[in-house]
């Protein structure tokens, strides 16, 4: 009698023994390290042992993958007391989404008073894995306007806020974000040499407040200004935009005033809100 041939089956591959089943479209392994990762932060640091016994993986699995997420800074080992804790990594992607909350959260009642002020429109992005991010607008009532959908990732350099978050970072921040950059011309007025930006940077450091002239859009300008965290971190800019015929030269100023002034009252509600619970 001729044996059964083996059929190779198609589909997810068998799961080893000890391994557990991931839910629905989940990485196995990935949300492992997640687990691990919350075993660690709910009990404020727990061993090798603590950690596997909270989670239900095995032993050496656990430790493999907090030799994984210690490489990425996600945790640390304190060799002193036996014990993993969560790391500085985790702590800025953490801290990164509680400031993202208080703009949120504080944000709209300045940028609607500017709009108000000034009949434009004004916008407020932040950095985010090395992106320009559009988190909030206050649309101008005027039947021309600059308008940018909630959640849009845009250039930097084409950019006043993203030109104002730039003129405000440190100098080993700022060459690790250009550093992978093509500076893509957009209108005749982009930027697209990289020294050219720095020195841009420096006078909008300088005068306290960002341009987009008709770099991005033809005929439309962008006056921007830095917001700050509590360490004095850039960590967004608000903007007000509008047509060129709007934004003449001689009202610059007048315009950036304000716009200055309502990012510094972000500023100062950031600094003074409480954290996000």
């Amino acid at each position: 009698m001729n044996e059964p041939k083996t059929v190779a089956r198609r589909g997810r591959p068998r799961l080893k023994a000890n391994e557990e089943k991931p839910a629905g479209s989940l990485v196995g392994a990935l949300d492992r390290g997640i687990r691990v990762l919350i075993a660690i932060a709910d009990a404020r640091g727990a061993t090798l042992v603590d950690i596997a016994r909270t989670t239900g993986i095995p032993t050496a699995t656990a430790h493999r993958l907090l030799t994984t997420l210690q490489q990425r800074g996600m945790v640390v080992n304190d060799a002193e007391h036996g014990k993993w804790r969560v790391g500085p990594q985790a702590y800025r992607i953490g801290n990164t989404f509680e400031e993202a909350s208080n703009l949120l959260e504080v944000a709209p009642a300045a940028m609607r008073k500017l709009s108000k002020e000034t009949g434009e429109t004004v916008n407020l992005a932040i950095e985010e894995g090395g992106q320009l991010l559009y988190l909030i607008q206050v649309e101008s009532e005027n039947p021309i306007r600059a308008s940018i959908k909630n959640g849009t990732a845009a250039y930097f350099h084409t950019s006043g806020v993203g030109k104002a978050i730039m003129a405000y970072m440190d100098e080993a921040a700022l060459e690790k974000l250009l550093a992978p950059l093509t500076l893509v011309q957009q209108t005749p007025n982009s930027i697209t040499d990289k020294q050219q930006l720095k020195d841009e940077l420096q006078t909008s450091r300088q005068r306290g407040w960002a341009i987009d002239d008709e770099e991005r859009f033809p005929g439309l300008r962008c006056i921007a200004a830095p917001v700050f965290d509590s360490l004095e971190n850039v960590v967004a800019g608000v903007s007000v935009s509008g047509p060129i015929t709007r934004f003449p030269d001689n009202k610059l100023e007048t315009l950036a005033a304000s716009v200055v002034e309502t990012a510094a009252s972000i500023s100062e509600k950031l600094r003074n809100s409480p954290p996000q619970s």
